[in-house]
């Protein structure tokens, strides 16, 4: 019995990146297509959809359902104090001390989200990494390294890149 299991891990690597999970494959370039014709609004869509299976994948860390949320009636806000507006300038509609208001809650659901999608890309290395590899770093560490830059500037189009090449179910090929 101690062979069979000393076999499952030696195995490991090659198995973690063809476990099944329920995140799907999509596309980049439609995800981004989606984002400019809803004007932003797939955003937050996009985190709200994929929150339950990023949250069953094998990771410490779970996703809370708020900063999501908060994007969502953010944008819903942004939306009705643009209808409210009119043709007007935020600050000539609402006065400079609601627009430097705006301008604050701006940055900071920007860096709400831009933290989630680092913990998101925590939730997919512990996951890719496995229980076996916790204790192993450094150059002969077999595990995926997401990259932080890429994070950084293309957050969820670099996300979903990283589960269509990681962690996705393969589609079946069109006969």
């Amino acid at each position: 019995m101690h062979v069979e299991n000393s076999a499952t891990v030696a195995d490991a690597p090659v198995a973690r990146l063809n476990r099944s999970t329920a995140l799907k494959r999509r596309s980049v370039v439609l995800m981004i297509l989606l984002t400019v014709v809803t004007l932003g609004f797939y955003y937050p869509v996009w985190f709200l959809r994929r929150r339950a299976a990023l949250n069953s994948l094998d990771s410490p860390r779970k996703l809370e359902a708020w900063p999501f949320l908060l994007l969502l009636a953010y944008w819903i806000g942004m939306i009705a104090v643009s209808f409210a507006a009119g043709d007007q300038p935020t600050e000539v509609a609402f006065g400079p001390g609601a627009a430097a208001v705006l301008s604050l809650v701006r940055i900071a659901v920007g860096i709400v989200t831009l933290v989630q999608c680092f913990y998101i890309k925590d939730i997919l290395e512990d996951h890719l990494a496995g229980p076996e590899d916790a204790i192993s770093s450094g150059l002969l560490s077999d595990s995926v390294q997401l990259s932080r830059a890429l994070t950084f500037f293309f957050q969820i189009f670099y996300l979903q890149y990283a589960i269509n090449r990681y962690l996705a179910r393969k589609q079946p090929a069109a006969a």
